[in-house]
């Protein structure tokens, strides 16, 4: 295993556990919706980044996952959700056009999510 796919996995794996806690922590308490919103969004960034630079199937598809798996953690209700819903179903016809091969309609499905999961943060806490 080289020194880049146990990197990533060690990430993948923080990223999971990180939401696995914030999902327990919504059952106790408040989630802060603003708090893992941005979280969905940076990972969002990061996942459009790496595909940008060719970086492995493996990496990229763990990204794709992680933002995915963050997103669900999100909750929020409203206008602001629906737009986070169509974020979330961008992210998959992204998933599915990166494993099928199509990195550019890859890469437009993740920036439309984006688009839509900034669109929410805003409607949600302006």
């Amino acid at each position: 295993m080289t020194l880049k796919k146990l990197i990533v996995t060690l990430f993948a794996s923080i990223l999971m556990l990180g939401s696995a806690q914030s999902v327990m922590a919504q059952t106790m308490e408040k989630s802060a919706p603003d708090q893992t919103l941005s979280d969905v969004i940076k990972l969002n960034e990061e996942t459009i980044a790496a595909m940008k630079s060719g970086a492995e199937y493996s990496e990229v598809a763990a990204l794709l996952k992680a933002t995915k798996q963050a997103s669900k953690t999100v909750v929020i209700s409203g206008p602001a959700d629906l737009r986070k819903q169509k974020g979330s179903g961008r992210i998959k016809k992204s998933r599915k056009a990166y494993r099928a091969g199509d990195v550019e309609k890859a890469i437009k499905m993740a920036e439309e999510a984006l688009d839509y999961y900034k669109k929410a943060k805003a409607v949600h806490f302006n």
